[in-house]
């Protein structure tokens, strides 16, 4: 968690302990729902917020507007992943339309669920 977002660390750097105190540890890392990227200094012994982040496959059975529905693996659909609206997701949004249109292969969807939120963030034909 950096400045309260989910994020994927990208770069980490130190600096050497000087007169103020301990050594510095500087975090770099994308949003994994905005791919916004953040940076934030801890102190070297500070514990970390780590957010439990998900990453499931499902099988795409229809879109209703710009909602997805969806079958998980036991066989229960899921309802409330909307197609992705960000503009770094794009071209997954575009590429499931295609597969789902052209209906000759299923498309496999692949979502992360962290703090309550889901988002597709890719898809492959099955």
């Amino acid at each position: 968690m950096i400045k309260g977002n989910p994020c994927k660390v990208t770069e980490v750097s130190t600096a050497k302990p000087g007169k103020h105190g301990s050594a510095k540890v500087i975090l770099k890392g994308k949003d994994i729902f905005t791919d916004k990227t953040y940076e934030c200094t801890y102190h070297s012994g500070d514990m970390v917020d780590a957010p439990i982040v998900t990453r499931t496959d499902y099988t795409l059975c229809n879109i209703d507007e710009d909602y997805l529905h969806l079958l998980d693996g036991n066989g229960e659909m899921v309802e409330d992943v909307q197609l992705p609206e960000a503009d770094h997701l794009s071209e997954i949004k575009k590429k499931i339309v295609e597969i789902f249109e052209e209906g000759k292969k299923e498309a496999i969807v692949s979502v992360i669920s962290a703090l309550g939120k889901n988002q597709v963030v890719d898809v492959r034909e099955g």
